[in-house]
């Protein structure tokens, strides 16, 4: 499986849960750099997300708060790239 895929799997399993903006979610972005992801690669899919979920809320929030600590619009303590 592409690491793209295999990120959006996993993500998507998190944005199931709701509240994303968590040390947790920081934890797989930080891993998925360390195997060589770009924050490009990234935001893509959470737009990707947002694009296929355009009418359900609560997913919408939830991709948000990974864009957040994906693009930086979070503390120093968040911040992947």
């Amino acid at each position: 499986m592409e690491k793209k895929e295999e990120l959006q799997m996993v993500l998507l399993e998190f944005v199931k849960r709701g509240n994303c903006f968590t040390q947790k979610t920081r934890e797989v972005l930080l891993e998925y750099k360390k195997l060589g992801g770009t924050q490009n690669d990234v935001v893509k899919v959470l737009y990707k997300m947002k694009e296929e979920n355009i009418t359900n809320q609560t997913v919408q929030h939830a991709v948000d708060d990974i864009l957040d600590i994906a693009t930086g619009y979070c503390g120093i303590e968040m911040r992947v790239w």
